[in-house]
């Protein structure tokens, strides 16, 4: 035998001989493959020593003052896409004829599934 210590480590292959698992292989627990957006934007500030969000800004103002259209609308839908979903909101108000239509519908509903009438109280 090549190995002396071949003879100590637990037979692991498969039926044909091959794979299996080894002691000690793989990824440790806990561990990440992921590559985090905070770890990317922590990482860019500490190589441009400024915020990310500054260095993005100087692009866009970049593409502006130099007329670079096509640079421009990228940066545009870059800094649209972060920030529309925080500039839209919409206020729904029902009015009271509306939530009391709810209402009955609501106890119809419940008092078909339960078998009890919906005027009951």
């Amino acid at each position: 035998m090549l190995n002396n210590n071949m003879e100590n480590i637990a037979n692991t292959s498969n039926e044909k001989g091959h794979g299996g698992a080894r002691p000690g292989a793989g990824r440790p627990k806990g561990s990440s493959n992921r590559l985090t957006a905070k770890e990317i934007l922590d990482t860019a500030e500490n190589m441009l020593g400024k915020p990310f969000v500054v260095s993005l800004l100087e692009g866009y103002i970049d593409s502006i003052n130099t007329g670079d259209t096509k640079n421009r609308v990228t940066y545009e839908k870059i800094i649209l896409d972060k920030t529309a979903t925080t500039i839209i909101e919409a206020e729904i108000t029902d009015s009271t004829d509306a939530i009391q239509a709810k209402q009955a519908a609501f106890a119809e509903a419940m008092a078909k599934l339960v078998g009890v009438s919906p005027d009951a109280k």
